[in-house]
């Protein structure tokens, strides 16, 4: 069985969270409160949130604006951050790749075996971590080891060559500090949880002022409305922690890279 790390921040958990548990744990719940709710609502107001009522309207276009402020923070950060993850870990071990080849036709700067073992303690043992936005010390200190290596290397070759294996390395570097920022710090987690829970509450409420022509339907779109916007917070929690979950990123880049030695 693979470890898991725990979760830091409640925005982590929810991330961490296979969808179908989250639907149980999370969507459900709301829904059936907004059910619930609405029965009560319309027996304490009566008329005053019939479909023409102007509490009616209010609350409808509250509800359009909360579906747009999610959408929003969906599309414009959490997708994008996702794809930039992605395309960070296939950028850094393409890169990791080209300089353990290039590094074989010299025998001074053999690297194979160190980016080998770089590559399985990532996928080992900082993959878990990522999950939670920290990483592994060991995975580190190989990082370190390797980068002073090509430094000192690239202080034999000539110039141009020199530079461009110090080109190199600072790529990888920047993209191994890329990928290892791309989980949002606790702070950040917190102020963003908070920020879902309260859209949570205003989808709940948002549904009982939208009266519908019977109880069961006005409890049915209640239901949905609650459930739909509760369900694009949880994918946004997702999308937020690309290395959590189940949508996360899968460390398979890496394990392509633990039999580099053997080519």
């Amino acid at each position: 069985m693979v470890p898991h790390a725990n979760p830091t921040t409640l925005l982590n958990w929810v991330a961490a969270l296979p969808l179908d548990v989250a639907f149980v744990l999370l969507v459900l719940p709301v829904m059936i409160i907004a059910a619930l709710g609405t029965v009560l609502i319309r027996g304490l107001l009566g008329t005053q949130i019939s479909p023409g009522s102007p509490v009616g309207a209010t609350k409808a276009g509250a509800a359009a604006e909360i579906y747009a402020v999610v959408l929003g923070f969906i599309i414009v950060l959490g997708f994008t951050q996702f794809h930039d993850a992605k395309k960070d870990v296939l950028y850094e071990t393409k890169l990791l790749e080209r300089l353990a080849n290039g590094s074989e036709t010299d025998q001074r700067l053999d690297l194979s075996a160190q980016i080998e073992t770089y590559a399985r303690t990532v996928a080992d043992k900082e993959w878990i971590m990522m999950a939670v936005g920290d990483k592994s010390a060991e995975a580190e200190a190989q990082m370190q080891a390797l980068e002073d290596r090509v430094r000192s290397a690239a202080g034999s070759e000539d110039s141009l060559a020199g530079y461009r294996l110090l080109n190199l390395m600072d790529e990888i570097v920047e993209l191994r500090t890329s990928r290892l920022s791309a989980s949002p710090d606790p702070v950040v987690a917190t102020i963003v949880f908070q920020v879902l829970l309260v859209g949570a509450g205003l989808a709940v409420v948002t549904g009982w002022f939208i009266r519908g022509p019977s109880v069961a339907l006005h409890m049915f779109l209640s239901a949905v409305v609650a459930g739909s916007v509760v369900s694009l917070m949880i994918l946004s929690a997702q999308v937020l922690y690309p290395f959590a979950g189940t949508v996360a990123i899968s460390p398979e880049p890496f394990w392509a890279l633990t039999d580099v030695s053997a080519r």
